[in-house]
C-alpha cells in the first residue's frame, strides 16, 4: 500500500500541468499528425499545434522531421485518455521573452537561400541573417563562407515577436571587439572555406573569430594544396576601416602588396 502510494504521489508530481519536461520523440501518427513521445514510462502526444510557434506547412513539415529521435523540452497540457498531453510551442513563447536586440548568441545554420542563412538557437527560435551580416569581407552567398550545421556567434539586431523570430548579425560583433590590427600584422587564422573562382579563401583570426577576411593566393603558393580547417600565420596586407581583411603567407617579400 505506501509504495502504491508513493508511486501515485511520485506520477502526480512528474504530470502535474505546466510543468517543463523532457520528452522523446519516438514516432509520428499520420492519421492525426500527431508527435508521439516518450514521457517516463508513460506516451505524450504532441499535436502539430502544438509542436512549433511556426506554423507555416512547410515549416511544420521539417520541424516534425527534425525532431524525429531527439529529445525535446517541453510543458505538460493536460491529459487524454492515457496519454499525456505536451507542448513545445508553450515553451518556445517563453523563450522568446528572453531575448532582445543586442544580446549575443550561438546560434547553428539549418538552411540557406542565396540571400541569408536561417539559424537555430535555444532549441527551436528561429533567426535569419542576410548576406551582408555574416562578414565584412564580401560574399557572394551564405554557404561560400558557412555550412549547413555551423555554429556561429552573432547578436540579435531586430527581434520580431509578432512573427516570433529574430534578425542575427556576425556584423555588429565587430562593434563590440577592438583588435588593434594594422597592415603587416602576423595573425593565426583559420581557413573556413575556398573563393568560388578559386583565387583565395576566407579566413577567420583565431586571435578573434568575429573578425574575418580573405587570403589570397598568387603565383607563389597557387600550387600548394590549402586544406578546410587549416590553421596558417598570414600577413596582413589590406584593412578597410579595420574589418575587411586581405591576407598574404609569408613565405616570400614578394606576396607582400
Amino acid at each position: 500500500m505506501k509504495n502504491l502510494l508513493k508511486s501515485r504521489i511520485q506520477n502526480f508530481w512528474l504530470f502535474t500541468k505546466d510543468k517543463e519536461v523532457q520528452a522523446l520523440v519516438i514516432g509520428y501518427d499520420y492519421v492525426t499528425g500527431n508527435l508521439v513521445a516518450q514521457l517516463g514510462t508513460k506516451r505524450a502526444l504532441l499535436a502539430p499545434e502544438d509542436i512549433t510557434i511556426y506554423q507555416k506547412k512547410n515549416v511544420l513539415d521539417e520541424e516534425i522531421h527534425r525532431l524525429l529521435g531527439s529529445t525535446i523540452t517541453c510543458n505538460i497540457i493536460g491529459k487524454n485518455d492515457n496519454d499525456i498531453l505536451i507542448s513545445r510551442k508553450s515553451v518556445m513563447q517563453k523563450r522568446i521573452q528572453k531575448y532582445n536586440k543586442g544580446q549575443i548568441v550561438e546560434a547553428t545554420i539549418v538552411s540557406a537561400s542565396n540571400k541569408a542563412l536561417f539559424l537555430e538557437f535555444d532549441e527551436g527560435l528561429s533567426g535569419i541573417m542576410y548576406t551582408n551580416q555574416l562578414t565584412s569581407s564580401k560574399v557572394k552567398k551564405p554557404l561560400d563562407l558557412y555550412e549547413i550545421g555551423d555554429k556561429i556567434k552573432c547578436v540579435i539586431t531586430k527581434k520580431k515577436e509578432d512573427e516570433g523570430y529574430f534578425e542575427l548579425s556576425r556584423v555588429a560583433l565587430y562593434k563590440t571587439v577592438k583588435l588593434n590590427i594594422e597592415h603587416g600584422h602576423t595573425l593565426l587564422c583559420k581557413i573556413t572555406k575556398k573563393l568560388d573562382d578559386s583565387t583565395g579563401y576566407f579566413v577567420e583570426v583565431l586571435q578573434n573569430p568575429m573578425y574575418s577576411g580573405i587570403f589570397d593566393l598568387n603565383q607563389y603558393n597557387y600550387k600548394h594544396n590549402y586544406r578546410i580547417g587549416e590553421i596558417l600565420n598570414l600577413k596582413v596586407v589590406d584593412i578597410t576601416d579595420n574589418k575587411h581583411l586581405r591576407l598574404r603567407t609569408l613565405h616570400t617579400n614578394k606576396e607582400v602588396l
